[in-house]
């Protein structure tokens, strides 16, 4: 009888985010009880559950606006504890909230570059983060002038500024809460081929929402949460 060597299997890839046993505790409410979550590279991961179900707790560990109180989170292959937001935006992720974290009063061109301005000696380089923002609105479909307030704007609109703020970051991972709460056909439509784009250049997203027709439709992997629970 033959014998054939048996041929190695292909190391998997490493995830680009792993978070392995988190617990996450409020007071009288135990909101993530050793949860596990991991996202690929390049990969549309949905998180979906009940409304209390542990994914905006989970989201926010990640974003670093609540620190973890157990467990372990893996980013780019080395672990990580962020303190605060600021420091997961430097480490590659951007958060686009269903509540919108914007400035309406400065114009659409400064809530894209809040924290990133694009200096030219010791003044701010306004022609080019104007010609820079109508690119990333371009990209959205959107004909915005990026000079006016922001809160001429209606919310949908807001909301897809806040997704040319996450592209402008350049980004390894996205996260999106109920992206299409407040955008009309047109824009969710628009937003979708967006996603597809990111996703084909290698770019990860966390994808909640409690429409599942859209979560079929864009999502390669389901996570579901209930009860803080996975």
């Amino acid at each position: 009888m033959e014998v054939k060597d048996k041929v190695p299997a292909e190391p998997r890839e490493q995830p680009l985010l792993e978070m392995r046993s988190i617990t996450k505790e409020f007071p009288g409410v135990l909101a993530l009880s050793n949860v596990d979550f991991d996202v690929r590279k390049g990969e549309v991961h949905a998180l979906v559950g009940e409304n209390g179900a542990g994914k905006s707790t989970l989201m926010k560990i990640i974003a670093g606006v609540y620190e973890r109180d157990s467990g372990e989170m893996i980013f780019k292959g080395k672990p990580v504890h962020f303190t605060n937001p600021r420091q997961a935006q430097e480490a590659g992720i951007a958060t686009i909230y269903q509540e919108l974290n914007q400035v309406p009063q400065l114009s659409v061109t400064e809530n894209i570059f809040l924290g990133s301005e694009i200096q030219k000696g010791f003044r701010l380089n306004w022609k080019e983060m104007h010609k820079r923002a109508r690119e990333l609105l371009g990209k959205l479909h959107l004909d915005i002038d990026p000079t006016q307030p922001l809160g001429n704007l209606g919310v949908g609109q807001q909301q897809m500024v806040e997704v040319a703020k996450a592209i402008h970051q350049k980004a390894d991972l996205i996260i999106m809460d109920e992206p299409t709460s407040s955008l009309s056909i047109r824009e969710i439509h628009d937003l979708f081929d967006l996603v597809r784009e990111l996703k084909n250049q290698h770019v990860s997203i966390i994808y909640i929402s409690h429409h599942l027709e859209e979560t079929f439709e864009l999502s390669d992997r389901i996570t579901v949460l209930r009860d803080g629970n996975w």
